[in-house]
């Protein structure tokens, strides 16, 4: 016997009804609330990433502008600085060092300056000027390294001061070691500077906009509109849930919105089907209460009828007539449970010890009357194997699987060319009974194996409700149990479907009640 251990078995997929959630019949408000905002009432994150582009944009230029100001500001002083020490050391080679008149006239209109005085490293000095030294007091530069800070302040203090202000520039050259004073009319300066602002402010604005229109061209195409794509998604979903048209495909983007998108139409998809299956089980549920009481009424007439059989003197009928009760009186408690089970309220198990090798076989024989030999049944169970579980549940259970693989047999054959055959199994294995449910028939796609016990899930034949495999994970785990389907070996005899059932043994419920009642 090939049985699997526990920890073998595939889990099982317990199926999730999951309802409409609260905010469900809210979801058209909040739909409309948001197409407004986004319609006009709102910027929306569009229009606040525009000006957010809009506004670094500027800033970045806004940067690059003073930095270049002041740089044309102290390019233009050095200019100066070095043009005065170029005429003066031409003058300076007569030997004298101070400039007469007309000389220095003619060097300070060049140079565009009041006075320049230059301090040779040899201790001379000359100087150049035309009269009195200026009647305001100028404002001292001394060219060198200044921070970007201090050079753009003074840069916009320059910009802004009044045409005729004078201004003392002071540097010493790198060429000679000379020191040169020089006072200049910043007018020239002022006006050069407003006329660099001009141009570069027209260069900004075309810079500005043509990066602008890049930017927000790339970033709507590759952030906004899909964000605006999921949002549509998830406001058109919202309004209707359990319609599968509203699930929009993902667009096939390999970064993070395109995973976005793909969980977003896997949970859209998987919220809808959960939406249907439990409009599916309230519509069940309606229509077997419509039909309960007449169905039992036909039962219980039935049964009537079972009755008198059992008063005939043939002993097959008299052995088959208290069977014939029995499976009557389990066929009215499962359509009673199946009135209960799509009204969604749960049914307590009566567990009780029982033999299940009995039970088993009572099964077996029933199915075989009924196929007449189609199919052959195989039981693998030791004699006396008790359990502790409600025998009414495990024969439902039982039941449902058998019925379901020998439709399979019937309708599909068996693999490579073995006999149709189902075998029953079980062992004790720990502290639990695993009973093995195993055919010859083809199996389960590995597509559909994750769903089986999913309500209204169709696997084994057109015209079925899709609720045996449901129901048996429901009846197992009221009995304190588990059922899930193991991987079969294509080597194996019984390659088929192979379910595994683990129930509780009464040795084991007998110590766990013994725990329970133990005195302190």
């Amino acid at each position: 016997m090939s049985l699997l251990s526990p920890d073998q078995a595939t889990p099982n997929p317990t199926p999730s009804l999951v309802g409409a959630p609260d905010g469900a019949a809210a979801a058209p408000e909040s739909g409309v609330s948001a197409r407004v905002a986004l319609g006009g009432r709102s910027i929306g994150v569009a229009g606040r990433l525009l000006m957010l582009t809009i506004g670094f944009v500027l800033l970045a230029m806004g940067l690059f502008y003073a930095s270049r100001l002041a740089a044309y500001r102290e390019n233009w002083l050095r200019d100066r600085l070095m043009v005065a020490h170029s005429a003066m050391m031409l003058f300076g080679e007569t030997g004298e060092e101070t400039v007469p008149h007309e000389l220095a006239g003619k060097i300070l209109d060049t140079v565009g300056a009041k006075s320049i005085i230059v301090a040779l490293p040899d201790g001379r000095r000359l100087v150049a000027a035309t009269g009195a030294a200026p009647a305001n007091a100028p404002e001292t530069v001394e060219i060198g390294e200044p921070s970007l800070l201090m050079a753009s302040q003074s840069a916009f203090r320059t910009m802004f001061a009044a045409p005729g202000t004078l201004t003392r520039v002071v540097g010493k050259l790198p060429s000679d070691g000379a020191l040169v004073d020089v006072t200049l009319d910043e007018t020239p300066l002022i006006d050069a500077m407003w006329r660099i602002s001009r141009n570069f402010l027209n260069l900004s604005l075309l810079i500005s906009a043509v990066v602008t229109f890049v930017l927000w061209a790339a970033l709507w195409w590759l952030v906004i509109r899909p964000v605006r794509r999921l949002t549509s998604s998830i406001i058109a979903f919202g309004e209707r849930p359990q319609e599968h048209v509203r699930i929009r495909a993902p667009s096939g983007r390999v970064d993070e919105i395109g995973r976005a998108e793909v969980a977003l139409a896997a949970m859209q998809g998987s919220l809808a089907h959960e939406l249907r299956q439990r409009k599916r089980l309230s519509e069940l549920g309606m229509a077997v209460a419509r039909i309960n009481h007449d169905l039992r009424n036909m039962l219980s007439a039935a049964q009537l009828i079972s009755d008198r059989l059992a008063s005939i003197p043939d002993p097959l009928a008299q052995r088959l007539a208290p069977r014939l009760v029995a499976t009557l009186d389990r066929a009215i408690l499962f359509c009673q449970s199946t009135l209960t089970y799509g009204g969604g309220r749960e049914q307590a198990a009566a567990p009780r010890e029982f033999d299940l090798r009995e039970l088993v076989r009572q099964i077996v024989e029933t199915a075989e009357a009924e196929r007449s030999g189609a199919v052959v049944y195989a039981i693998d169970i030791p004699p006396k194997f008790e359990l502790l579980a409600d025998p009414d549940h495990i024969s439902r259970v039982i039941e449902n699987l058998c019925r379901n693989a020998a439709q399979v047999l019937v309708s599909r054959g068996a693999q490579n060319g073995r006999p149709t055959a189902i075998r029953l199994a079980a062992i004790r294995t720990g502290a639990v009974a695993l009973i093995e449910i195993s055919d010859t028939g083809p199996g389960f796609a590995p597509d559909q194996a994750a769903h089986i016990f999913e309500p209204f899930h169709l696997t084994t034949r057109q015209g079925g409700t899709g609720l045996g495999l449901a129901i048996a994970a429901d009846l197992v785990a009221r009995n304190a149990g588990s059922i899930s389907l193991a991987e079969a070996k294509s080597e194996d005899f019984y390659c088929g479907a192979r379910f595994l059932i683990t129930l509780p043994t009464p040795e084991v419920a007998g110590r766990r009640n013994a725990r329970i009642v133990a005195p302190n």
